[in-house]
C-alpha cells in the first residue's frame, strides 16, 4: 500500500476541485441545493404548525441524507472514473446511493457513539459506568473517531459499486490521522462563511423581522450552498486519498 499520502496535496486538490470553476459548481449544484432548501423549509413550516412528529424528522433527515449521498456519488465518479454525472438527483433512490448512505451513517454513528451513550446516561440520570464517572465517556471519542477514519476509505469503493468486507479487517487503512487532519482543515475553512451567513440571519431576525420572513429561504439556500461546497471538498478529499493509496 502506498504510504506517501500528502495532506497538503490532498487538501490543495480538493479545494481546486470546487473552486477552479465556481460558476460550473453553482450550476451543477443548483437543483440539489434548492431541493435541500425546500425540504428544510418544509420541515420548518411543519414544526411551526406543530405538525411535525418524530417520524417526520426521520423521513426528512433520511431524504436529506440521500441527497447528500448523491453529491458523493457525483464527486467520486468524476474524480475516480472521469465520469460526468449530469443529474445526480436521479440517483437518489438508486441502490448504490442507498448503500452509500448506509455505510456513511454506520461510520458516522461509530465515530459519535460515545456522544449517544453520554446522552442516554444523562437522560436516565446514570452518573457512573463500570464504576467510572460518566463524564469520562466522551474520552471514548478518541478511539471511535480513530477507527472511523481507518474505515472511511470504503466510501469511494461503495460509490464505485465495489464489494466491501468490513469484518475481515481488509478495509482498514493506515492513514487515519492524516485523513482526520484533512477533514479538519477542510471543515475549518468553511466555518467563516457559515458564521457570516448565520450572523446576517441573526441581524435581520433582530432588526428587520419583516424582511427576514422573505429573506430566510435565500439565507437557507446560501447556507446549503456553502454546505454543498464543504461536502464536495470532503468527498473530493476522499476520492483523491483513495486514488493516491491505490496507485
Amino acid at each position: 500500500m502506498n504510504d506517501n499520502l500528502s495532506v497538503s496535496e490532498i487538501v490543495s486538490k480538493s479545494f481546486s476541485y470546487i473552486f477552479k470553476d465556481i460558476k460550473k459548481i453553482f450550476r451543477e449544484s443548483f437543483f440539489t441545493v434548492l431541493l435541500l432548501t425546500i425540504i428544510f423549509n418544509g420541515l420548518y413550516f411543519l414544526v411551526l404548525k406543530s405538525i411535525a412528529t418524530k417520524f417526520t424528522f426521520f423521513i426528512i433527515f433520511a431524504l436529506m441524507g440521500l441527497i447528500i449521498s448523491t453529491i458523493a456519488y457525483k464527486v467520486h465518479r468524476d474524480i475516480l472514473l472521469n465520469q460526468t454525472v449530469f443529474n445526480p438527483l436521479l440517483k437518489m433512490f438508486d441502490f448504490t446511493n442507498i448503500r452509500y448512505l448506509f455505510y456513511s451513517t454506520l461510520i458516522s454513528s461509530l465515530a459519535l457513539s460515545p456522544v449517544f451513550l453520554k446522552y442516554y446516561l444523562d437522560r436516565n440520570e446514570i452518573n457512573t459506568l463500570f464504576g467510572a464517572d460518566s463524564r469520562y465517556v466522551v474520552l471514548l471519542l478518541i478511539p471511535t473517531i480513530y477507527i472511523a477514519f481507518k474505515l472511511i476509505l470504503i466510501l469511494p469503493k461503495v460509490s464505485l459499486n465495489k464489494s466491501i468486507s468490513i469484518f475481515t479487517g481488509k478495509e482498514f487503512n493506515n492513514f487515519s490521522s492524516k485523513l482526520f487532519l484533512i477533514f479538519l482543515i477542510i471543515t475549518l475553512a468553511f466555518i467563516l462563511p457559515t458564521y457570516l451567513i448565520f450572523a446576517l440571519q441573526v441581524y435581520f431576525l433582530e432588526h428587520l423581522q419583516g424582511a427576514y420572513k422573505f429573506l430566510k429561504p435565500f439565507f437557507d439556500f446560501m447556507s446549503f450552498f456553502v454546505s454543498y461546497l464543504n461536502y464536495a471538498a470532503v468527498f473530493a478529499a476522499l476520492s483523491y486519498s483513495y486514488k493516491a493509496i491505490k496507485k
